[in-house]
């Protein structure tokens, strides 16, 4: 697995935390701020898929067999296959 540079824009304040933090946990800036993405998408990932699926269930429910069938079909994203 590689790995990628980016860069982001912390306010003074926040900035601040991320040093003490790491400090404290014994760990460099880049370590926490990874640690911390990487949790925040662990659980934030699975309730965007669960929301996301509860949404489609209420669209499909209150369409008719043939109006399910058009909607599938008009979310279908076939680009690539030509």
């Amino acid at each position: 697995m590689g790995t990628r540079t980016t860069s982001i824009r912390l306010d003074d304040e926040l900035a601040r935390q991320i040093e003490h933090a790491a400090a404290r946990m014994h760990m460099r800036k880049n370590g926490l701020i990874v640690r911390a993405i990487e949790e925040f998408l662990e659980r934030h990932g699975e309730e965007w898929m669960r929301a996301e699926a509860r949404r489609q269930s209420l669209r499909a429910s209150r369409l008719n067999g043939n109006e399910e069938c058009e909607a599938w079909e008009r979310a279908i994203d076939d680009a690539d296959w030509r």
